[in-house]
């Protein structure tokens, strides 16, 4: 019976959810690895970068959270200096790669499902909500005044956006870019049935 489960562990894909800012992505992403047994990587992540790279935790959760700068670096002499935020990138895109060889995973946010889509297996999903729930959840969550959590929300996914778009150099949120778009406002349990059901089903070709 044991050896069943471990195969079942084994075949499911990594699993990658992009998600709109207050539409509950972390809390699903949690309740997914919890029905499937497997681990889960979001915050935990800028601890492991920060232990693997030498950077400091705290600029390794500024540089997620900062609009990206301009595509230029500097030369000094004759070596190459990237932005410390591509830099910042470049360390825990590689802290991903090499969690996602370790087995299945559920991976939240970070560019994961760029990162991974030509080195692993990965069921690519994006977690949205129309803007009301997301304004409700981001003020119980964030504690943000009310007449603020509007341009508050509509702030987060414009960082969340440019910092996509610059590091994935394709369209955050666009739904050709992912198998499977779920709206949260059907309830955060069964958004993250339906997740799990589609890593069971995922085709092993993919």
């Amino acid at each position: 019976m044991n050896h069943q489960k471990g195969c079942v562990r084994m075949s499911l894909p990594i699993i990658t959810i992009g998600r709109s800012f207050g539409s509950g992505g972390r809390i699903i992403g949690d309740k997914v690895a919890t029905l499937l047994g497997i681990p889960l990587y979001d915050k935990e992540l800028v601890q492991i970068t920060a232990e693997k790279s030498g950077f400091c935790a705290a600029v390794v959760e500024q540089m997620q959270q900062k609009k990206p700068a301009s595509l230029l670096y500097t030369l000094s002499g004759s070596t190459m200096e990237f932005p410390l935020q591509d830099q910042v990138f470049f360390a825990q895109s590689a802290v991903i790669r090499d969690l996602a060889k370790k087995g299945p995973c559920v991976i939240v946010g970070r560019c994961a499902d760029s990162i991974l889509e030509e080195e692993a297996r990965i069921l690519k999903v994006f977690i949205h909500a129309p803007a009301a729930s997301r304004a409700k959840r981001a003020a119980e969550d964030y504690r943000v005044e009310a007449r603020d959590i509007g341009d508050y929300v509509r702030k987060m996914d414009k960082k969340r956006k440019a910092y996509y778009d610059y590091f994935a150099h394709r369209t955050w949120g666009k739904t050709e870019h992912y198998h499977l778009a779920v709206n949260s406002d059907m309830g955060l349990d069964l958004a993250a049935d339906l997740i799990v059901r589609a890593a069971k089903e995922f085709p092993q070709e993919l």
